[in-house]
């Protein structure tokens, strides 16, 4: 298999370093020194052989394999999935397999909000995913596969990587909650409730979301859910879900090209003009303005 797309008509001949396999059989997976895989694996189980460890692996979860691996499918159980085999220069094209392996490139990823793949830094690692993160995570695999497969206009390179994207914040929070069993660095959660809010909040920020949706999917009244924000967060259970809506939306601007209205959208904003008003509000910039200005920026400092 070859671990490119290739683009049919906009334009012919366009190689884009990523392949996306509904329900991959993952027979003869080699992609050593070519590219990493990430699995989400949505039902059933498979076990992997990586050497001579047993990587295991029941639905609903991640499972990461870096380029350094050679992974051979053992066995699997009514197993649905989307394999994704991608080089990290699918989401940007500085972003090598040397540099992200830099003891620096925390730090470089850090001023240019590039992504960190932590969990595809050892050979092979499976991630547990949240039940409230599966609706995004299934949304955002379904686009990325659609937007891969079809081409339907210029812009299904960075629609795809859009798409992808999502899946790879889904894949970092989960991971980060793996290794330290809080929500952020940032947030010392300390009731589970408030840590479900927030994982439902993040998991359905893309959709339509009133304060009374939030409550229903939590399953705590209005005080309670509010007092919980205010007390450990010190902001609003509806100023945390623009908080995010905006980061993810900075992501896409920063590195795809994505109609803006399009962003706006994907990141739950009704109107392109409300998208607009809120994002300056949060930046003191226009969405067009922000992207310019980091484009250029890591133009200038990356190469």
């Amino acid at each position: 298999m070859e671990f490119v797309t290739i683009g049919r008509n906009y334009p012919v001949g366009k190689i884009v370093p990523v392949k996306c396999v509904v329900n991959d059989r993952f027979d003869k997976v080699d992609i050593k020194d070519q590219c990493f895989l990430l699995v989400v694996l949505t039902e059933g189980n498979a076990i992997f052989k990586v050497g001579d460890d047993t990587v295991s692996a029941t639905a609903p979860c991640f499972i990461c394999f870096n380029e350094r691996a050679v992974p051979e499918l053992v066995a699997k159980r009514k197993c649905k999935n989307t394999a994704v085999y991608f080089h990290p220069q699918f989401l940007n094209l500085n972003m090598t397999f040397d540099l992200i392996r830099l003891n620096t490139y925390e730090d470089i990823a850090s001023v240019h909000d590039m992504f960190l793949l932590k969990p595809f830094m050892d050979e092979y690692r499976v991630i547990p995913i949240a039940e409230s993160y599966m609706d995004n995570i299934s949304s955002a695999c379904s686009g990325m596969v659609y937007e891969l497969s079809e081409q339907r206009d210029w812009y299904w390179t960075c629609r795809g990587r859009s798409y992808f994207m999502e899946v790879i914040i889904a894949l970092e929070r989960m991971y980060d909650l793996t290794q330290t069993g809080e929500l952020s660095m940032a947030y010392n959660v300390k009731d589970h409730r408030l840590r479900e809010a927030i994982l439902f909040i993040e998991g359905h920020y893309f959709c339509t979301l009133s304060l009374e949706d939030i409550v229903s999917g939590v399953g705590v009244n209005h005080t309670t859910l509010t007092n919980m924000f205010r007390d450990e967060l010190g902001i609003s259970v509806m100023e945390y879900l623009t908080d995010h809506r905006i980061k993810i939306a900075k992501r896409k601007l920063s590195f795809t090209f994505v109609p803006i209205k399009d962003i706006a959208k994907q990141c739950g904003f009704k109107t392109v003009q409300h998208f607009t008003r809120v994002f300056k509000k949060y930046t003191n910039e226009t969405p067009a303005n922000y992207r310019n200005r980091t484009f250029e920026k890591r133009v200038s400092e990356l190469g």
